[in-house]
């Protein structure tokens, strides 16, 4: 991938990611994007930065049994859990804002 091909890629993934983690967000939360974070956090005793790692691991976690595996996902494929990933790590970022 030459590096224009890699900048128009970066963009075109970035425009998608807001698109995904904005849409997820408006099924998953209230008006305070975070809330579903801070909630579960509270659920399982923690807190909001502690439940968003806990996803972060857990995607990590399947990513690595999706990479090592020569089985076609049935149903979130690879690239949709890369998008997770890196929305989640961008959620972690805004909770430690």
């Amino acid at each position: 991938m030459t590096k224009e091909e890699q900048q128009i890629f970066f963009d075109e993934y970035i425009n998608r990611m807001r698109d995904v983690l904005l849409n997820k967000g408006d099924d998953y939360a209230n008006a305070d994007r975070l809330s579903n974070f801070k909630m579960a956090g509270q659920i399982a005793g923690g807190n909001a930065q502690l439940n968003c790692l806990n996803l972060i691991a857990t995607k990590v976690a399947r990513l690595g049994v999706l990479l090592n595996s020569n089985d076609k996902p049935k149903n979130e494929s690879i690239n949709d859990s890369i998008m997770d990933l890196a929305n989640y790590a961008l959620l972690l970022a805004m909770i430690n804002k």
